[in-house]
């Protein structure tokens, strides 16, 4: 089976990441496969064998894979927790037979948490990106999940937000809404996915965008029409308001491709205990200095504080 190991895209990612933040000889993961649903799911696996029984479960978006979320990964489980990073299918080394939809992911997100549920003793959902709005669909849909934490909440019934996630405004206007009237047959067709989105506002530094845009594991990708189609027409699996679970949005103040004020008009509505925290200097994939640090912090931070709570 294709793994990482011969992949270069993460290999060259590392030499911009703080020394903190990247794979080594002392933190690295484990790769295994997970077969589900017509999927053989790839997923990395960090500290498996943690000694604080609490466990995290990472989900990229549209750009990424389940080894670019390595940045944040390696600091957590530095921190004592087992952490799970899968490649969605469509991404990564993940196999799948037939067109993935939006579904799909959520499914196989589900599967995923199910089973790490039976293994730890709390257990979390992290999203960035797209991956967000995914973890919070997942969190609603699995009993057990005690807290979320994203970086973006992108609600596609929203005109501002399918503005930002389209490459352009007129895609968003004309081309988004045309595709709910596309042909079972051309469902099928494959683009690349840099040319429906803005995947040039990914990333910051030009160094590391290059990069990305090469790595057709991630943001270099073709994905089919159908999958695209399907993740516009979603619906959140619960209303913000009758949300229940404790949620944190970890922001980048610079996200030049989903500003924070689109996720707000999601967030602002949860009725739940939420908490926001900007990450300063970071862009969409948050990796500059100091907003690569406050997200570790902001995520420890809030998972004892919510456990704190629990016991209580």
């Amino acid at each position: 089976m294709n793994m990482y190991a011969n992949d270069e895209t993460w290999k060259k990612l590392q030499a911009f990441l703080p020394e903190r933040n990247r794979i080594s000889a002392s933190c690295a993961p484990s790769e295994t496969f997970n077969v589900f649903g017509g999927a053989n799911i790839h997923i990395d696996v960090y500290n498996e064998w943690n000694g604080n029984g609490v466990t995290l479960v990472l989900f990229h978006g549209v750009g990424g894979n389940g080894r670019l979320l390595s940045f944040i990964a390696v600091p957590l489980a530095r921190r004592g927790y087992k952490v799970i990073c899968p490649d969605l299918p469509g991404y990564g080394y993940t196999e799948y037979e037939g067109v993935p939809s939006y579904k799909t992911w959520i499914d196989t997100g589900i599967h995923i948490v199910r089973q790490e549920l039976q293994r730890c003793e709390k257990l979390f959902v992290l999203g960035l990106s797209a991956g967000g709005m995914l973890a919070y669909n997942i969190a609603c849909s699995v009993q057990g999940v005690s807290g979320v934490i994203v970086t973006t909440l992108l609600d596609n019934r929203l005109k501002p937000v399918r503005e930002y996630s389209a490459k352009n405004k007129l895609h968003a206007r004309f081309a988004l809404p045309l595709l709910r009237f596309m042909p079972k047959q051309m469902r099928r067709l494959k683009i690349p996915v840099k040319a429906v989105t803005n995947m040039n506002a990914i990333v910051n530094d030009g160094r590391v965008l290059s990069l990305l845009l090469q790595d057709k594991r991630g943001a270099g990708s073709s994905v089919y029409l159908g999958f695209l189609c399907s993740m516009m027409e979603s619906v959140p699996a619960a209303e913000p308001e009758a949300f229940e679970l404790p949620l944190l949005l970890c922001h980048p103040e610079k996200d030049r491709w989903t500003p924070e004020r689109i996720s707000r008009l999601f967030f602002d509505r949860i009725g739940s205990t939420k908490e926001l925290c900007t990450l300063k200097n970071a862009g969409h994939f948050p990796i500059e200095q100091p907003g690569i640090a406050q997200l570790e912090e902001a995520v420890v931070l809030f998972i004892n504080k919510t456990l704190k709570e629990v016991k209580l």
